[in-house]
């Protein structure tokens, strides 16, 4: 199951969509709960930062063991296809997370979405 942490603000964008989508499988697929902690909310590198365009989201990983961060991080990467890329921001420190994004200079349109 996808959880969203309180306070998440979002801008909602074809990225945003698939990478919410790639989480829900991986989450399903492997019986582990996703707590989606920042998407346009927060903050980022700079006002171009993909996490204010709908393109990025971090998503909680220190509940979760090492082989499941491993295997959540590997699985979600095959689901979202070459168009995105995504890591273990910060290991071992209290900010710890996985990020995903659209990968950059490409684009991700509605209709890339509506045809995966």
């Amino acid at each position: 199951m996808i959880h969203v942490k309180p306070g998440v603000t979002w801008v909602y964008a074809p990225g945003v969509f698939r990478i919410l989508e790639a989480l829900k499988a991986v989450s399903a697929a492997l019986g582990v709960d996703l707590t989606v902690t920042s998407a346009a909310d927060g903050v980022h590198s700079s006002p171009a930062d993909p996490h204010y365009h709908g393109a990025a989201l971090d998503v909680r990983s220190h509940d979760l063991e090492p082989d499941q961060r491993r295997t959540v991080l590997a699985g979600v990467l095959a689901e979202l296809g070459p168009k995105f890329t995504g890591f273990l921001e910060a290991p071992n420190t209290a900010n710890e997370h996985f990020h995903f994004q659209r990968r950059v200079g490409t684009t991700y349109t509605m209709d890339d979405y509506l045809a995966a």
